[in-house]
């Protein structure tokens, strides 16, 4: 039987990051607690699949009720087809990290500034506060994911905020011995980039879309909510565009951050809006009480400690209970006229 108190007893979580002052550890161990069994239970239903991991209904319920951690890293690169990649390109990943020391005009962004420069300040930029960062493993690491990922999509280069996404992933995949497993969170990398929409662009111009695409759904569904954020006369991008950019890291407790990733492997982009629409839904209350914009700005910073998202099994489960039905087609249909009108 695990000590649900021990985690609490750490100065920080099971992924690194501090506890913050004001964290209620006794909510935390009541969700441990509560949670116990529902996770064994998850356990035994996971070994029972002995590693085949075929898409079909069976599976996506159990992804969506939660990849247990031990068997998150094998799960993701197999229903990503991260996996059957990486068998495809046996070194491919050391063979673009050793070109490290080499320049490259591909790798000059739109101000003529090297890649590998930009790559070499935003890394010690990520997760400063978590200690897994803290010393140079882990940094070289990430440092390695983005260079081999710049140079395998010269097309998209690196971005800022690709950082955190690539970081998250080196947490995801670290064992409990610490190892660490830098190829596969390139392909997991390379996987995520290619299931969202081009959001790193120079132009952002889908990520641009796809906001206009959540404001057309927060307009149906909670309009009184998206007209009083819009009395603040600023564009809802300015507050949900890291939302999209970082997959809702540094946006949300990091392990309900890695259930939504759970679906987003599994099922695609569709679950980005569901969480996106639902974090509106769950808090149309406490936003229609804010009425200065410094308080809305600290209301979406204080959601990655948010108690509603923090217990990760609730709230994944009225993600796709509460946001009702959310067509591919329809959402697909939007983007393109949203394009459409920009062109």
């Amino acid at each position: 039987m695990v000590n649900v108190n021990s985690e609490c007893d750490e100065l920080e979580n099971e992924y690194g990051f501090d506890w913050p002052p004001n964290f209620n550890k006794e909510a935390h161990v009541m969700y441990l607690k509560k949670y116990q069994t529902v996770k064994e239970r998850q356990i035994a239903a996971w070994k029972k699949l002995n590693g085949n991991y075929v898409k079909k209904e069976s599976l996506k319920k159990l992804v969506r009720q939660g990849i247990p951690r031990e068997f998150r890293c094998d799960a993701w690169m197999q229903i990503s087809d991260a996996k059957s990649k990486m068998i495809a390109n046996p070194g491919l990943f050391e063979k673009l990290i050793s070109k490290r020391g080499h320049a490259y005009d591909s790798m000059k962004d739109t101000n003529g500034e090297h890649q590998l420069d930009v790559i070499k300040r935003d890394v010690p930029r990520t997760f400063p506060e978590n200690a897994r960062f803290n010393g140079g493993v882990m940094r070289n690491n990430l440092q390695d994911v983005l260079l081999a990922f710049a140079l395998y999509k010269p097309d998209i280069g690196y971005c800022q905020g690709m950082n955190f996404i690539a970081g998250s992933l080196l947490l995801a995949l670290q064992q409990e011995d610490g190892e660490l497993r830098a190829e596969e969170c390139f392909w997991l990398f390379v996987a995520l980039m290619e299931i969202i929409p081009d959001y790193h662009s120079t132009k952002m111009v889908a990520l641009s879309n796809d906001i206009d695409v959540v404001e057309q759904l927060l307009q149906k569904r909670v309009p009184k909510t998206l007209a009083h954020l819009n009395g603040f006369q600023l564009p809802l991008q300015v507050f949900i565009t890291k939302w999209f950019v970082c997959l809702y890291v540094d946006i949300l407790p990091i392990h309900t951050v890695f259930r939504i990733w759970d679906c987003l492997f599994y099922e695609g982009y569709k679950v980005l809006f569901r969480v996106a629409l639902f974090i509106f839904i769950t808090h149309k209350y406490e936003i229609k009480a804010i009425d200065n914009i410094g308080s809305l700005s600290n209301f979406f910073k204080d959601l990655f400690w948010d108690q509603k998202a923090w217990d990760d099994y609730v709230f994944m489960k009225n993600v796709f209970n509460r946001t009702g039905k959310l067509a591919r087609n329809s959402l697909q249909s939007k983007r393109e006229t949203n394009n459409t009108t920009k062109s």
